[in-house]
């Protein structure tokens, strides 16, 4: 519903990927039919598509049932969980549905408040490159790992690398069709990513081409803050064109 894609002046691509946040109000209400989905970061891999973020409802990948709140992290080009190292209390998805993927689960309580979520590499082996996603909650300090995912290596041997372009966005998902207005409204900032700890340098906010009709969401730089602010359902009203950025 309301997106910004990031990019870097720079080419090469990183290793280490930190975006930080600030969710503005919590979402603890919006269960069953719908969900919200917050996804932090799309990009890619060697080639390979991968997201995360937050959700308001996890479905149990057997029964489709709610699982809650958490945190998910896919990719795609791949059906095998031979690909997909889990926490403790973590659980795995293996999928068709939107083209083959695997992806690990995690549940997690997140609400208002500021977290810092960091992509990095985990040790390799013969089939590819293992990358971690972790939470820390910059309040307390307090980190979750998620999960790891492995990817393969690129052409001729080199480092698997994440490339310089990615984006987040607002998503409404469910079972059944859902008027604009009854989408609760929810909000984030999110700081320019940092990709080896260089920041992102440039983008554009995007709104949905879909779905034209929902038009109670928001998209724009905050100059004040340094921040792009994010903003979709309720009694959002938009008072930003969509366009290009430069940080």
């Amino acid at each position: 519903m309301s997106s910004m894609y990031w990019d870097w002046d720079e080419k090469t691509g990183f290793r280490e990927l930190v975006v930080d946040l600030t969710i503005h109000n919590d979402l603890d209400s919006f269960f069953g039919e719908h969900g919200i989905y917050l996804m932090v970061v799309q990009g890619r891999i060697s080639e390979m598509t991968f997201y995360f973020g937050f959700q308001t409802d996890v479905a149990d990948p057997d029964t489709w049932e709610s699982r809650g709140k958490g945190v998910i992290f896919n990719r795609w080009g791949t059906r095998d969980l031979a690909n997909v190292r889990l926490a403790e209390d973590g659980y795995s998805q293996s999928s068709g549905h939107e083209g083959n993927f695997v992806g690990a689960r995690r549940g997690y309580d997140w609400g208002a408040g500021a977290y810092r979520l960091r992509l990095a590499p985990e040790g390799a082996d013969t089939d590819g490159e293992w990358f971690g996603l972790s939470v820390t909650e910059l309040a307390s300090g307090a980190t979750t790992w998620i999960g790891a995912l492995r990817f393969p290596y690129p052409d001729r041997g080199l480092r698997a690398t994440i490339k310089h372009h990615t984006y987040s966005t607002i998503e409404i998902y469910g079972s059944r069709p859902i008027r604009p207005i009854d989408i609760p409204e929810f909000s984030v900032s999110i700081e320019p990513p940092k990709g080896d700890g260089r920041s992102a340098t440039h983008g554009a906010t995007v709104y949905s081409l879909r779905l034209g009709q929902i038009l109670n969401t928001e998209a724009r730089f905050d100059h004040t803050t340094g921040t792009v602010f994010l903003q979709a359902g309720g009694l959002t009203r938009r008072k930003a064109e969509p366009g290009k950025i430069r940080f």
